[in-house]
């Protein structure tokens, strides 16, 4: 994935639909709007013959089917197959998400991958499927109205050619329920001294000072990603790093390692919270037992869901990562990215259907259209024609962060070590987690696994 290049007007004022605007743009419309694709119906009429059926696999890694993307996803597949008769669209869902990709490496080495899946925009995971032959070239063309923002589909590119199509602009946020911080007399963090005195506050009063998901090293590695900038003021130092004409025997890496030991050794995370998987950390969250949430701004939608009772949602807000003490980055310096989309098998029996069915998906009032109102995600592709003048405060919170980022960190680290580069880089982050590995030897090694990384790449 190229260095964010994302265009400020691009964002307008965020949204929550209601239910009836959704379902009115998920359910009722007949409008396609593209023209990439003939419906079965006027091919049928042309021909008095019945479309062939055509099954499709949809392999993703949005489990929950009742809402966040999963819902939108659903309600996308629902409505296009009552358009498209002859289509059934078979969904099979796997998260977290190290568990979806390791299925996606089973599905690779046998050759035999779903018609459909959730892929992601970086050489970690795309560089395998693209070495097998595993993905379909997509006509970038084609989707020249669909509004996407050119950086995400450099991100889904190789070699010239596109390769998936780009669902979300992603960024990491720390948000908060504000009702807690309000009786607990804490204002929003701007230092991490500020951050140190809410969590001693947060712990004085038995509430869980921080949600983290401790249990899958990737939101760690983007906590370390940020936490390098705000000791150096630069993204450089880690993209140095990767590309080599640099290392991360840099004293901030040094300096955020060592942060990221105080933030745990203060008690930012609770007990055990190296237990804690994603659904558990999220939940602890939402159910307000905990005033803050580490994690990216795709989880907008938790002030909109139904599992949570309304006196948390209504009092989610977030904020940007606090600065360091003595550090140079500022909060206005954002660790933002594209993250997750789709890609079609090469070897489907049904190509051309498969992508036609994700060129219809994303034209600019469908995917950007839907999770943008519904107050899902921040979509990769031009959005502000959606506004409806209906938002959550954390939508406001969010587009406010997103809009006044004076820097963006383009793809983090992890994202570009190799598959068995990466596995060592993670389990060097839990090392230092869990205490077993001090910050100056957390540096050597992960510089060394950088370099083994790189030259794994140049071969």
């Amino acid at each position: 994935m190229k260095t964010l290049n994302m265009k400020k007007a691009a964002i307008g004022l965020t949204i929550l639909s209601t239910v009836a605007a959704l379902t009115a743009c998920g359910g009722n419309s007949t409008d396609t709007g593209s023209s990439a694709t003939s419906t079965a119906a006027a091919t049928a009429a042309a021909t008095d013959k019945p479309a062939e059926k055509v099954t499709l696999t949809f392999f993703t890694n949005n489990s929950d089917r009742t809402a966040g993307q999963g819902k939108i996803e659903q309600e996308l597949i629902d409505q296009y197959t009552k358009e498209h008769p002859n289509v059934e669209i078979k969904v099979e869902t796997l998260s977290p998400d190290p568990q979806y990709q390791d299925k996606i490496k089973v599905y690779n080495a046998s050759n035999n991958l779903p018609d459909i899946i959730s892929s992601w925009g970086n050489s970690s995971f795309l560089g395998p499927l693209l070495s097998n032959n595993s993905l379909a070239e997509i006509d970038r063309d084609s989707l020249k109205d669909a509004g996407f923002i050119p950086a995400a589909l450099d991100g889904f590119s190789a070699n010239g050619k596109l390769y998936g199509f780009p669902r979300n602009s992603d960024f990491f946020v720390l948000y908060y329920n504000k009702k807690i911080f309000a009786d607990n007399g804490i204002q929003v963090p701007k230092t991490t001294a500020d951050l140190k005195a809410a969590i001693d506050k947060l712990k004085a009063n038995k509430i869980v000072p921080i949600a983290m998901d401790g249990q899958d090293p990737w939101p760690s590695g983007i906590w370390f990603d940020t936490l390098v900038q705000r000791a150096s003021g630069t993204w450089d130092v880690s993209h140095k790093a990767m590309d080599r004409s640099g290392s991360f025997k840099d004293p901030a890496v040094v300096t955020a390692a060592t942060e990221m030991q105080n933030w745990i050794k203060a008690g930012a995370f609770g007990d055990g919270f190296l237990n804690n998987d994603y659904g558990a950390a999220r939940n602890m969250f939402g159910q307000g037992k905990a005033a803050m949430y580490m994690m990216g701004e795709w989880e907008m939608g938790i002030a909109t869901d139904a599992n949570f009772p309304d006196e948390v949602k209504n009092n989610i807000g977030a904020f940007s990562f606090p600065t360091i003490d003595g550090g140079k980055g500022t909060t206005d310096d954002l660790t933002a990215w594209f993250g997750g989309g789709y890609s079609v098998s090469n070897n489907s029996k049904h190509k051309k259907e498969a992508i036609d069915f994700l060129t219809w998906m994303f034209r600019p009032d469908g995917w950007a259209k839907s999770v943008w109102q519904a107050g899902v995600t921040f979509p990769a592709q031009k959005y502000d024609q959606f506004q409806t003048g209906k938002e959550t405060p954390v939508q406001k919170d969010l587009t406010t962060i997103f809009n006044t980022a004076k820097s963006y960190s383009g793809t983090v680290n992890q994202d570009k070590f190799t598959p068995d580069t990466l596995k060592t880089y993670y389990d060097t982050i839990q090392k230092l987690e869990s205490d077993k590995i001090n910050p100056q030897d957390f540096s050597n090694s992960i510089d060394d696994t950088a370099d083994k990384s790189s030259k794994a790449t140049a071969k």
